[in-house]
């Protein structure tokens, strides 16, 4: 038996569609789109298991790259759980911990000195003023 990894399906394929395409190139002993649990819907890759290696060989070369529904096809032989790396555990609810924000509280702050341009910046002038606003942007001199 062949396990056969397809990505990329449009979310209206089904189980059923995916049995019927690869029958064509021989007996399908299981076909299964994967669906997201809470949600119902599908989430887009599904297996098939076919009997003959030489088969599914002729139904990956024959699908892979296919255009269905706007969506192009990526079909491969499926890698064995065994040869995956681990899934990282992750409670519901909770980030992980390799999350990062794209900014922190500290960073959104403007600097008290500077406009945050550096030397090279197109304006390269300096603001001056407090936090109760009322200052000034004092342009360089192009001398």
């Amino acid at each position: 038996m062949v396990n056969i990894f397809i990505a990329n399906l449009d979310w209206g394929i089904t189980s059923e569609d995916l049995k019927t395409t690869f029958s064509a190139f021989g007996p399908v002993h299981y076909a299964h789109v994967v669906y997201d649990k809470e949600t119902k819907k599908s989430k887009g890759y599904g297996y098939v298991e076919m009997e003959s290696a030489e088969q599914a060989i002729n139904a990956i070369e024959a699908l892979n790259g296919l255009e269905v529904n706007g969506r192009k096809l990526d079909v491969k032989v499926a890698s064995p759980k065994g040869n995956r790396p681990p899934k990282k555990e992750q409670i519901p609810g909770k980030k992980s911990p390799d999350f990062k924000k794209p900014f922190s509280k500290d960073a959104r702050r403007r600097p008290q000195h500077g406009h945050g341009r550096s030397e090279g910046g197109k304006t390269g002038g300096q603001f001056r003023g407090g936090s109760q606003g009322g200052g000034s942007f004092d342009k360089p001199n192009r001398d």
